[in-house]
Order: C-alpha cells, then structure tokens, then sequence
C-alpha cells in the first residue's frame, strides 16, 4: 500500500480517507476561483479609465484568438470609431479584419448608468451588456450572436479592460464560452490612434 504525506497530512488511510482528501483539495481549489477579481480591486489605481471618454474619437488595436491550450488561432486588427449622440451616449463602429481575410463590423450603443457602470447593445449581441469599472478597470459581460438564425449559435463574453498607468494604452482580455465551456480566449492591446 503507497503512504504519502503531503504538508504534516498523512494520506496513507482507508480509500475512504484518501478520497476525503482529494475532495478537500478539489473544493479548496474550485472555491478559490470564487474569489476572482473585481472591478473594486483596482479603485486605488493613480489612472482613471473612462469607458466614453477612451472609446471617443478613433482607436486601433492588434489582438490575438487562442485556443484553450494557449496556442494562437487567428489574428486580427480592429478601427474604432467613436461619437456621442445628443444623448451623451457613446455610438462606437469597430472595423475588424481578420488574418484569414474575413472582415466583421460591430455597431455599439453604449450607455453610462452611474459613475461605475455602464450598459450596452450592438448588432451582434443578444440582449445587453452590463459593466463596471473603477480605477484603471473595466469589467462587462454580454453575449453575442454568430447567426441570428440560429438561437445556439452564440457565445458568452467575460471581458477584462485594464488601461496601463499613465498610458493611454489599454489591455484587453476576453474569455469566450459556449454552453459553460471555454472555446477561446482573446488578447488584444488598444490604443488611440
């Protein structure tokens, strides 16, 4: 019988006991990615990221699809060109193209609710993005639709924005899931062009 003993913890019991341990480690573990981060953690950042402020005027930015085990998909480049409306709200157009020489355009609506949150839609998205921010930090989630004629074709978007210290550069990073599941994971650094 195999005996081991990890940090003071003998292992070497029944299987009952063994078990025990691993199911201990195994939510210890899973319990810790509940206390992911928030947009609050950042508040003590020196920079101010403002969602309509950045996102007004034209950006361009250079991003990477990678699939779950970390190797890269596809490339892309993006414009951005954003406007308020007589409403105060944002009207951003992104341009992408792709390094398989496919283009998308996303058309968005973006709306402050309060100084720390924001909503949104574009033309893509099922329903409306909802986000918070504080700091150097933004955080939003939505759901976007790959065909509007089909209901199971779409993917839900958890986004991280982080703008570096005294840059206007941004960081952006994007997990996409399907049905629970990560498919990729995007990187993508944005600046004002």
């Amino acid at each position: 019988m195999l005996s081991y003993r990890w940090h003071n913890v003998d292992c070497s019991g029944s299987i009952n006991q063994r078990v025990g341990w691993v199911a201990l480690f195994v939510s210890v573990i899973l319990l810790s990615g509940c206390a992911s981060l928030q947009p609050q953690d950042f508040k003590s950042s020196q920079t101010r990221f403002e969602l309509d402020r950045y996102f007004t005027g034209h950006t361009r930015s250079w991003g990477v699809f990678e699939n779950p085990d970390g190797s890269p998909r596809r490339y892309f480049t993006c414009d951005s060109y954003g406007k308020r409306d007589s409403v105060g709200d944002v009207i951003l157009n992104q341009y992408f193209h792709f390094s398989d020489g496919k283009t998308q355009m996303r058309d968005w609506h973006i709306h402050r609710v309060d100084s720390s949150h924001w909503e949104a839609t574009a033309n893509d998205m099922i329903g409306v993005a909802r986000g918070e921010g504080s700091g150097n930090a933004f955080y939003w989630e939505y759901t976007l639709t790959l065909d509007r004629k089909n209901p199971l074709a779409s993917v839900h978007i958890r986004q991280w924005m982080y703008q570096a210290e005294g840059t206007d550069s941004l960081m952006t990073r994007l997990i996409i899931t399907k049905l629970g599941v990560t498919v990729f994971e995007v990187s993508e650094v944005i600046h004002h062009a």
